[in-house]
């Protein structure tokens, strides 16, 4: 159902190193709604503040595997899937371990280049699996 749009060479690259910058952009705006969960928990806006970073996130996620030749409803799917998977990390590296703050971070990054990586490195496989998901989902789309 998907293929990916051919991009070869440096437009390739670059798209990779900006998924993967998008990728730490996310992991640093979990480290500033996690500050405003702690310092505004009585504010109304701290809430719509957090969600406003993670659309953010997932644009910049969604965006880049975009620019790399994805789709743009299987960019979207990624990036979406990636976010999740991300939040959760943080935050899981953050409040659930007792390590502290720079050591999760790193470990939360560790984590998301595993996570993101594949999209960037083996694009036609994890179309592949995307459509297959979609198609299970979605019977009419075949």
């Amino acid at each position: 159902m998907w293929t990916p749009e051919p991009t070869q060479g440096l437009a390739r690259a670059a798209a990779g190193a900006a998924h993967v910058g998008a990728m730490a952009l996310f992991l640093w705006f979990q480290a500033i709604g996690q500050r405003l969960r702690r310092e505004e928990h009585r504010a109304w806006w701290a809430g719509s503040g957090r969600d406003l970073l993670n659309v953010a996130g997932l644009a910049a996620l969604s965006g880049s595997l975009r620019a790399g030749g994805y789709p743009g409803a299987a960019a979207l799917l990624a990036g979406g899937t990636e976010t999740l998977l991300l939040f959760g990390i943080y935050t899981f590296a953050t409040l659930r371990t007792a390590s502290t703050h720079p050591r999760a971070w790193a470990w939360a990054a560790a984590a998301g280049l595993l996570v993101c990586l594949p999209a960037v490195l083996w694009p036609g496989p994890v179309l592949a699996g995307l459509s297959a998901v979609a198609g299970g989902l979605f019977p009419g789309l075949r």
